[in-house]
């Protein structure tokens, strides 16, 4: 009688198991389906047509001023130079805007400017696991005279709109000069971290493309989707914040240090050139993917490419619509080689999980991907006490060593279908693409194999040397990662 009840618990046991295990893989599925239908629903139906303003597409064949900034150290040096020689104007947009030593340099040589009567503007993008300048800092920063503005405050309760954000990465002075690309402002973008740093790129110009840079920075700034710190709801009191605040623009020894680093640097030494050919391309500024401009963009002068395109992106998630680029591109004939991030490298392992299934189905000839191993590149570095674990971070291209395509747009559908992004593209300067190829090549010597042509390498390489956390997280994610990947 025993041995019987124990068999009926333990059919009843394994029937539990069972529907709850059902009722999970249902209502994930359920989930997913629904967030697929409301995503095309809100994305393509219900927004009408696609929004555009002149400044978001503007291609001059005027000469322009180009100087490559590939090291974070002399990146810092160079933003510092511009601010400082600021007449008028300076605004600034950035995804990220820490509150460490890289960031209170800048923010207080931008409070210097802005007391010497220099107009000063600050938009943050406002998504909260990274915001950092909070409105007591903005506070401070009011206090001498620097304007800061808050991009996309929606709600969690806004699925899709939360998911929007300004990826933006500007610095532009007095209309004339702008620096673009990868770096947003913190330690681990200008070589300073002694944990985790990126290997990353930025683009200076100087011309009248930039009369339309700083417009498109207007249509952000004057958007329904930027507010003023004022309008946020009331923050409880933090004295702890508050006190930091307080000495946001106050030098500190850290950053007197590395100010007397910085002013070793000679960025008279920067790649320089001239660009006979710029077209500058932005998104429009809102969620929808009727305002995205940059991916069509990217699509259309990879159709330029008769030879070679090398290119650089610090994640790789791909979808159906990526992989047909691709296949295009390769089927006339064009090498592509993409360099990207390992497990090691990265700094955000959940991208990593739609690449491990999706690596067998990319091989094909003319194609190679390689992934970054993490440790410090050979003769690279103007600062002591580097950290021992780095990752790519550049979004550029190079295509028949004749153009040169730099900006913020990551190889992932959020570029493609959520953020704001940016891209410079400079057609007829062999100097500059040859600047590009070879520090992409120098790169890509510290890389290992994913794909060669019809060759897979496996996963292997792509989880080598990182954390067993690491790998588990990668494996567990992905199942749910190829569900939601229009997300990452």
């Amino acid at each position: 009688m025993t041995l019987l009840m124990q068999m009926v618990r333990a059919r009843h046991v394994k029937r539990i198991l069972l529907w709850t295990v059902g009722g999970l893989v249902i209502l994930l599925v359920g989930l997913w389906v629904a967030m697929l239908a409301l995503l095309h629903a809100t994305e393509s139906h219900w927004l009408g047509g696609a929004p555009f303003h002149e400044s978001i597409d503007v291609r001059s064949r005027r000469p322009h001023e180009i100087t490559l900034i590939d090291d974070g150290a002399a990146s810092l040096a160079e933003r510092l130079r511009v601010i400082r020689n600021a007449r008028q104007s300076l605004e600034l947009e950035f995804f990220i805007y820490e509150l460490d030593t890289a960031s209170r340099i800048v923010t207080q040589a931008l409070a210097e400017q802005a007391r010497a009567g220099v107009k000063v503007r600050i938009l943050v993008d406002m998504a909260l696991p990274i915001f950092r300048l909070r409105p007591a800092f903005a506070r401070e920063l009011a206090s001498a005279g620097i304007e800061v503005r808050y991009y996309n405050s929606a709600s969690l309760v806004r699925f899709f709109a939360v998911h929007h954000r300004t990826h933006r990465k500007l610095l532009i002075a007095d209309a004339e000069t702008a620096i673009l690309g990868g770096r947003n402002i913190a330690d681990d973008y200008f070589d300073m971290s002694h944990r985790y740093n990126f290997l990353d790129t930025d683009i200076e110009v100087s011309g009248p493309v930039v009369k339309a840079i700083r417009e498109s920075f207007e249509l952000y700034w004057t958007s329904t989707w930027a507010i003023e710190p004022k309008d946020l709801p009331k923050e409880e009191v933090d004295t702890a914040t508050d006190a930091l605040a307080a000495t946001i623009l106050n030098p500190g020894d850290a950053e007197r240090k590395t100010l007397e680093l910085v002013s070793r640097i000679n960025t008279d030494e920067l790649p320089r050139s001239t660009c006979p050919d710029v077209h500058f391309v932005t998104d429009y500024p809102g969620s929808g993917v009727n305002h995205r401009r940059v991916f069509p963009a990217i699509t259309a002068t990879l159709q330029e490419a008769r030879n070679e395109v090398l290119v650089e992106s610090p994640y790789f998630v791909i979808r159906k619509d990526g992989a047909d680029v691709i296949r295009q591109l390769t089927g006339r004939g064009v090498k592509l080689r993409i360099l990207t991030n390992s497990l090691r490298s990265t700094d955000a392992w959940y991208t990593v999980s739609p690449l491990v299934p999706a690596l067998n189905g990319l091989a094909m000839p003319n194609f190679e991907l390689l992934a970054w191993r993490g440790e410090p590149l050979a003769g690279y570095g103007q600062w002591p006490n580097r950290s021992e674990r780095w990752g790519v971070h550049a979004k550029r291209a190079v295509i028949d060593d004749n153009i040169s395509l730099i900006g913020t747009y990551n190889i992932d559908p959020r570029s493609a279908n959520f953020n704001s992004e940016l891209m410079l593209v400079c057609r007829g300067d062999p100097a500059l693409a040859a600047a590009v190829r070879s520090d992409w090549l120098r790169r890509a010597s510290q890389a290992d194999h994913l794909i060669e042509g019809n060759e897979s390498h496996g996963v292997s390489a792509l989880v080598r040397n990182a954390d067993g956390k690491s790998v588990m997280l990668t494996i567990l994610g992905i199942p749910l990662s190829r569900m939601f990947d229009f997300l990452l």
